[in-house]
Order: C-alpha cells, then structure tokens, then sequence
C-alpha cells in the first residue's frame, strides 16, 4: 500500500510539471513574434483599449519590447496553468479507477500543446520580425522630435508615437483628425494655415495619404527630409536634402535585407521607381530564399504588371513559407493577370481557406469567380465586401451592381433586382446609373423565365 501512495502522491506532481511546461512551451512564441506585441503596446495606449493591451503597454514602458514579450507570454501562460490546475483538481476527485484515463488524457493534452508551441516558435523564429526598426518608425520619431515645431503625423505614425514618443503627441492633431486630413489636402492645408505646421510624418501603410503626399511632394515650401523603410518625414522652409535616404545599417543580413525591401517599398510609393529596383535587388542578393523578401519582390513586380516575376518570386516565397496569405493572394493575382483561370481558381480556394476578411483579398476572389463562372463563390465573397463596406460607411454602388450581374447569373431574379435597386442610390456616373436602369429592364423582362 505504501507504494501506492507514493505513486499516487507523484502523479499529481508529474501532470503539474507537464502542464507547465505547456505553458511554457505555448508562451515561447511570444518571444520571437514581436510584431503582436509592439501591436498590442501600442493598442493599450487607445481610449477604448482592453485590460491585456493596457498591460502589455505598461509593460513595454517598464522595459520596452522585452517587457511587452514577457507580458504577452505571461497571458498565454497564466490561464493554461490555471486550467491545467482545476482540471488536476477534478481529476483527483473521480474515482481510483477513472484517474489514471483522465490523467492519461491530461498528459497527451499537455504534449500536444507543447508540440504545437515548440512548432509555432521555430515559424516565428524564421519568419517574424524582431527588430524594432522594421517595424516602428523609431527613427523618423526620434528626427521628428528635432523639428522644435507642431507636427502632423498620420494615424500609425500617431499611435507609434504615443508609445515611442509620447513628447510629440501635444504638438499633433487628434486621431480624428488626423485621419480625416491625410486624406484631404484641402482640409490639411486648411489646418496648416490657421496653425502652422514645422514637420509631416507619415508611417506605413501610407495608401491613404496619397492626396497629402502629392501636395506636399509639389509645394516649394517642403523639403522631403528623410526617407526611412517605416515612412517618410517632410519638413518646412529649408532646402531639398542631397540624399534624404535613410542610412540606417543591421547587424543581422537578414535584417539589412528586410529593411531594403521595405525601403524599396516607400521608394516606389513616392515615384522613385529606379531606386525602388535597386534596393529591391539589393535584399534579394542578401536574402534570396527569405519569404518576407521574396513577397516584397512579388509586390513590388506586380505594381509594374510583371507578372511572371510575381509569379515566381511567389512560388519561391510559398516553398519557405506556405503559411503566407500575401504570397498566394499576389500568386492568384499573377495567375489571374496571365489569363490561367484554373490555376487562379484553385489558388482563390486556398485563400478561402484563411478566412481573411481583407477587402484586397475578397474583391481578388470575386474577380477569379467571374472569370472562372463561380458566381456562388462570387456572391458569398461580394457578400462579406458589402458588410465591411456597409461598415466603415464606404458607398456600396459597385458592389452592389457586381452582386446584382453575380445573381442573375446564376438565375435569381429577385436578388439581383434588389442589389440593381441598391445601387441606383448610390454614387453612380450617368452612365453606370444608365447601365443599371438597362439591366434592371432587362431582367424584368425576363424575370418570371429565370424564376422558374
């Protein structure tokens, strides 16, 4: 008997050590995704931030990007230790006969978190981002600091600053603002006269700030004073720099390299097309089988419709990394461009697979499934497109009509009537308003045939 009491007097203490060592093992990609973390630092500093985010960015203030890591890992940690406990406690309580099944089940149960976490970790190791210059703007912060005047910053240069740079943050426009003016240089040239502003930031993505940038880019009152992988900093009244061109340097090749693809990046966004090429083929010398690269490559080929190149440089980026929703949407874009609709179509179902509610994504798919005469596939991705259109209060006329040609395609008449009604309220030229009111007639017309 007295060895069955030290037996089970050691179980509980073994399924104690597994599930630690779960816990463990699922928080340890926390250390090598840094990304989500500067993430979640960055989210605890918004208004309506939830209690992990606001400790995550306590965190960071302690002791920066390793702190974050250390309080992400201790949320991912912390519950499965818990529920690892009580389930031991329920355990303990069943009788003789069912423990050791339920300890058993335990036991695979820690394993199998414990592979999947030791899995996650080598992902991460190889494909995230860890240093934080390739992923803040930390330097054209720190430049912007100097300009000793107010600064407009757009919102993702605004919410790094308030975790990096937090002096800045008196001397900028609101969020609100902030977004409502990178968009509209009529209004920030509004804001800029009645209260000056000495320098402009503007951090990646910069999509939105087209208008602002083309402004700025053609007034004589604005130099481009530096141009970082992470943005671009304008500021006021001095002369254009020889090379505004950010020179900054990483240890790690893999690094140097991720930083020149994404400078390549900002570089074709401002029309520097030459330069764009250069630093690109500069991170596919140093680093010609990373993923991260190899997709940055496919971008940028498929801003110049080489698609061949996108192509390749996708295919490559998929046999390092399959994981990657950017390689097989710019591998289905590719094939989609080159005319090979059943090579797009079975890359589109791929995509499915991720679930990704990205507008880019849903409106590749939809087109793939016109091309390839899928309307059910179309309608469900025009669908998803509408709700988030719907949502962020952008005008649905043209998903609409799409839904409208994608239903009646498909026979159902009443569907595509309805999207064709929605849509002549919309935003519509003359002629697409004419188009409708044509096609609305013609199923009309035909509407008791397709219904049968």
């Amino acid at each position: 008997m007295a060895t069955d009491h030290s037996t089970a007097g050691k179980e509980p203490k073994l399924s104690a050590a597994i599930a630690l060592l779960a816990a463990v093992a699922a928080a340890t990609p926390c250390f090598f995704s840094r990304q989500e973390s500067l993430r979640s630092a960055m989210a605890g500093h918004a208004d309506h931030a939830n209690l992990i985010d606001r400790f995550i960015a306590s965190a960071f203030g302690i002791g920066g990007l390793p702190a974050a890591d250390l309080a992400r890992a201790a949320c991912v940690a912390l519950p499965i230790v818990v529920l690892f406990f009580a389930l031991g406690r329920l355990v303990g309580k069943l009788p003789p006969y069912l423990q050791l099944g339920a300890r058993g089940a335990l036991t695979i149960a820690a394993l199998g978190i414990i592979s999947f976490g030791a899995y996650e970790s080598v992902e991460a190791r190889q494909h995230q981002l860890r240093d934080i210059r390739l992923l803040a703007p930390i330097e054209l912060l720190r430049e912007g600091e100097k300009s000793g005047g107010r600064i407009f910053m757009n919102p993702s240069a605004l919410a790094a600053s308030r975790l990096l740079a937090s002096g800045l943050i008196p001397q900028a426009p609101d969020s609100a603002s902030a977004q409502a003016l990178s968009s509209a240089p009529v209004l920030w040239r509004e804001e800029d006269r009645s209260n000056p502003f000495s320098a402009v930031l503007l951090a990646t993505p910069l999509d939105d700030c087209r208008p602002l940038v083309d402004l700025l880019s053609s007034s004589p009152e604005w130099r481009l004073a530096r141009i970082d992988n992470m943005g671009v900093l304008y500021k006021r009244g001095q002369k254009e720099s020889t090379n505004p061109i950010s020179q900054t340097h990483f240890a790690n090749s893999r690094d140097e390299a991720l930083r020149n693809a994404q400078l390549a990046m900002i570089l074709h966004f401002l029309g520097k097309n030459q330069d764009a090429r250069e630093f690109m083929d500069m991170a596919r010398r140093i680093a010609p089988r990373d993923p991260l690269v190899l997709t940055q490559s496919a971008t940028l080929a498929a801003s110049f419709k080489q698609w061949q190149r996108v192509r390749e440089a996708s295919e490559l980026a998929l046999k390092e990394n399959s994981a990657s929703l950017q390689a097989h949407y710019l591998l289905a874009l590719a094939f989609l461009e080159m005319n090979n609709i059943p090579a797009a179509a079975k890359e589109s179902g791929v995509l499915a697979s991720f679930n990704s509610n990205s507008p880019s994504v849903l409106l590749l798919q939809a087109r793939i499934a016109r091309e390839a005469n899928d309307p059910t596939t179309e309608i469900s991705a025009l669908e998803k497109l509408l709700a988030i259109s719907k949502k962020r209060m952008a005008d649905p006329a043209i998903i609409h009509i799409h839904l409208a040609q994608a239903w009646a395609k498909k026979g159902f008449a009443a569907q595509a009537l309805e999207n064709y009604t929605a849509a002549l309220k919309g935003d519509l030229t003359p002629s697409q308003r004419a188009e409708v009111e044509r096609a609305r007639g013609t199923i009309k017309d035909r509407a008791p045939r397709l219904d049968e």
